[in-house]
């Protein structure tokens, strides 16, 4: 299987040459090149070919400076093109063996694993995974049929990307405990459902969900409020970007029990350090998507997580709740060199919603971010926060001739479109910003927008009915 950009590609034959080695499968170190040190230069070159019969080609250089006495790996990551793979250098897992990346990186993935998940007293589920690994495999091979396979390797990533950052020394206790989670919901739907997930497919363990669709599952070996969202071979997985979504669902509804139930069971997920004297929370996120590293951080959580819980302060006068907040508040003076999600735009500051790829604006990550601001600032009347949030709402402002395409909404700035779903987000947000801030280009930008709507043949969305809503709402 190759991986990228949230795709997993099944292939049935690959063969590639990085200089004189040969390789016929992923994950598996060869030796490529032992002589004299110096500049190296390696072709990669090769085919693979899935199992519908299309072929892909497979193309990519190497080059690195090398010293004497050395090891070096390299590790190859694919980037996917109409027909072909590029192979790059993985920069995070390359370099001088021993020095650059341990040699622990060698070891094999099940064997550290299971030693973790041994020490975190998982040991059985780690064995039931086993059972329904090996019992999906068994079922692909005697059927031929890929949804099996697909099974598979959902139940195999969070041990392989536990293993990594276990021999990488990146693996923390909050990476444990979320992992272990991810394994318990995989495994859960698995032994219960013979049908591969699907894309944004939920799964809970409570008999509560703010939305229709999600699997109820207050039978399961968890219980909690906290949604597990599905990714293709990736399978479920804890994001907190979905669960603070979903509080702030109930914090709008004024479900107020279960929006701080929820933002309790978060707070075991939050990491806590310092910049320049100054602490600060983040919520990370340990699952690979778009060919991230882990752990990255969103700036939708970050935001909103300032806003809710400082809402959450309002609601219960828990001080712990306000303390909480403004550690997330903290969050936005991080440089996107340590973690950060601020980037400084030709349109001014821009609150990114995958801080690992800064060039792509996500439109309505940044706008939530700026509702949890916005929160923030109304419960208290910080400056910091409000001046965040204005900042951020000129950021819209002068963006907006940007993302229109003159018949639809971007997504991002690197999309040319957005789904129906995230148009009609975008008309609503802003109309909000319209609401807090009295900014003309707001309205006449919702306004527009809804017009395409109804260029289309789509139903519009109730401008009016939605301003006097964001009036009288958070």
């Amino acid at each position: 299987m190759i991986e990228n950009e949230n795709a997993a590609f099944e292939m049935a034959l690959f063969s590639v040459k990085v200089g004189d080695a040969k390789l016929s499968e992923t994950n598996v170190p060869v030796l490529a090149y032992e002589g004299k040190p110096g500049t190296v230069h390696l072709s990669v070159r090769g085919s693979t070919i899935n199992w519908n019969g299309v072929k892909f080609e497979i193309t990519g250089t190497v080059s690195l400076d090398t010293e004497p006495g050395r090891s070096y790996l390299v590790t190859l990551t694919p980037v996917h093109e109409p027909g072909v793979f590029l192979m790059e250098v993985d920069k995070g897992l390359s370099g001088v063996i021993g020095q650059d990346v341990p040699s622990t990186v060698f070891l094999d993935d099940y064997t550290v694993a299971e030693d973790v998940l041994k020490q975190a007293g998982f040991s059985d589920e780690l064995e039931a995974n086993r059972k329904l690994r090996e019992r999906y495999l068994r079922l692909w091979k005697e059927t031929g049929n890929l949804s099996y396979l697909q099974i598979h390797r959902d139940l195999t990533y969070h041990l392989r990307a536990l293993a990594l950052m276990a021999k990488l020394d990146r693996l923390s206790e909050t990476a444990v405990r979320t992992y272990t989670l991810d394994i318990l919901a995989t495994d859960y739907y698995y032994s219960r459902f013979e049908v591969p997930g699907r894309k944004d497919l939920i799964l809970v363990f409570s008999n509560d969900s703010p939305y229709y669709g999600a699997i109820r599952a207050a039978d399961g070996p968890i219980k909690s409020r906290l949604p597990f969202v599905y990714y293709t071979a990736r399978g479920f997985n804890l994001y907190p970007v979905s669960a603070l979504h979903w509080a702030h669902v109930y914090f709008e509804r004024r479900d107020y029990a279960a929006m701080t139930e929820i933002l309790d069971e978060l707070l075991p997920f939050a990491v806590y350090s310092q910049y320049e004297g100054t602490e600060y929370a983040l919520f990370p996120v340990y699952f690979h998507f778009q060919n991230a590293s882990v752990p990255w951080v969103s700036g939708y959580a970050q935001g909103m997580a300032a806003g809710l819980y400082a809402a959450a302060y309002n609601i219960t006068g828990n001080e712990t709740y306000l303390i909480t907040a403004e550690l997330f508040l903290n969050s936005f003076e991080l440089p996107l060199s340590e973690n950060g999600f601020v980037a400084q735009t030709k349109y001014g500051p821009w609150y990114l919603e995958y801080n690992y790829y800064p060039d792509e604006l996500v439109l309505n990550g940044h706008i939530i971010a700026l509702q949890g601001l916005y929160y923030y600032w109304e419960v208290t009347g910080d400056k910091r926060a409000y001046d965040l949030f204005w900042s951020g709402a000129m950021s819209v402002r002068k963006a907006l001739p940007d993302f229109d395409t003159g018949s639809w909404s971007r997504y991002a700035s690197i999309y040319d479109t957005s789904s129906e779903f995230y148009h009609r987000l975008h008309i609503k947000l802003l109309v909000w910003l319209y609401s807090k801030t009295g900014e003309e280009t707001f309205l006449e930008y919702a306004e527009k927008w809804n017009g395409y709507l109804e260029k289309k043949g789509l139903k519009p969305e109730n401008i009016g009915a939605l301003l006097e809503q964001m009036r009288n709402s958070p």
